[in-house]
C-alpha cells in the first residue's frame, strides 16, 4: 500500500478559498494518477485546516452520483466547482454493463435484510449482503444482471481510490517503512527505492513554509526515519507541496513499473 502524509498547514501560503480548493484538487489528482491508497493529514498547530482538506479530498473521491447521499452541504465545499474530476475506475458512467464493479449507497433495507442500492442508474439494485448493512452505507458491488437489476458485494481488483484520515505526526512516524521527503536529504537511489517499495510505504511531506524536520522539532518530536531528496538539481528556490508530491510519486511509480514491485 502506498500512503502519503501532508500537514494541516499545507495551504498556509494561500488566503483565497477558491485557490485553496484548487490546490487540494491538484494533490488529489496526483494521488489518483499514481494510485495512492491513503492520504493522511497530520495536525500542525501553526495552522489546522484538516477538516477543509479532508472534506475536499473525500468529495473528489466519492462518485458523482453518490455525493448527494454521502456528502452534506458544507462551507468547505463552496468552491467545489473548480475541482478537476478524478475519473478513477470507481467513477462509472450511467451506461451499465453486466459484470462491472460499481460503487453504491444503500437506500432501503427490507425486513429480511435485502438492501436496495443506488449504483448511479435510474433503478435501485437488489443486494443480499453477507453482513448487516444500514441505510446510507457505501458499498462496492458487481452487477450480476440488469433485468432484474441484481448486484453482489465484491472487493475491486483495480485501483479504486484513496481513504482520508486525520492523524498526529507522532503516530505517522511510528509506522513501519516511513520516509521523509526534503531537499536537505540525500538523493534517493533506484535500488534503495526498489527495496523500500517491497513493503507498504508512507511518504511524509512538509508545509510550504517548513519541512518535516522543522515541524517535528516545533512539536518536540525526534525522528529516525530515512529521508529522500526526490528533486535533485531543482531550478527554483522552493518546490511547492503539490509539485513535490507529483514529482515524488512519479519517481515511485517509475520504479514500481520498472521492477514490478
Amino acid at each position: 500500500m502506498l500512503s502519503i502524509a501532508i500537514p494541516s498547514s499545507a495551504l498556509i501560503n494561500e488566503n483565497d478559498p477558491k485557490i485553496k480548493t484548487f490546490k487540494v484538487g491538484t494533490i488529489a489528482r496526483a494521488c489518483a494518477i499514481f494510485r495512492v491508497e491513503e492520504i493522511l493529514i497530520y495536525r500542525d498547530p501553526k495552522l489546522d485546516e484538516s477538516d477543509f482538506i479532508k472534506d475536499i479530498l473525500e468529495y473528489m473521491e466519492t462518485p458523482q452520483y453518490l455525493r448527494k447521499y454521502l456528502i452534506p452541504i458544507k462551507p468547505t465545499l463552496r468552491y467545489a466547482g473548480v475541482l478537476p474530476p478524478l475519473q478513477i475506475p470507481s467513477h462509472r458512467p450511467k451506461r451499465l454493463k453486466v459484470g462491472e464493479v460499481r460503487e453504491g449507497v444503500v437506500r432501503r433495507v427490507a425486513p429480511d435484510g435485502t438492501c436496495w442500492v443506488d449504483i448511479g442508474v435510474n433503478a435501485l439494485a437488489s443486494l443480499k449482503p453477507k453482513r448487516k448493512l444500514k441505510r446510507g452505507a457505501r458499498v462496492t458491488v458487481r452487477v450480476c444482471s440488469k433485468r432484474p437489476l441484481v448486484v453482489e458485494e465484491v472487493r475491486p481488483k483495480e485501483y479504486w481510490g484513496y481513504e482520508v484520515r486525520k492523524v498526529e505526526l507522532k503516530d505517522v512516524l511510528r509506522r513501519k517503512n516511513v520516509v521523509i521527503t526534503s531537499k536537505e536529504c540525500e538523493v534517493v537511489k533506484p535500488d534503495e527505492l526498489r527495496e523500500t517499495l517491497k513493503n507498504p510505504l508512507t511518504l511524509v511531506f512538509g508545509s510550504p513554509e517548513e519541512d518535516v524536520f522543522e515541524i517535528a522539532e516545533r512539536l518536540g518530536l525526534n525522528m529516525e526515519c530515512p529521508c529522500w531528496n526526490t528533486i535533485p538539481m531543482q531550478g527554483v528556490r522552493s518546490v511547492r507541496l503539490e509539485e513535490a508530491i507529483l514529482a515524488t510519486l512519479a519517481i515511485v511509480n517509475w520504479v514500481r513499473w520498472s521492477y514490478e514491485v
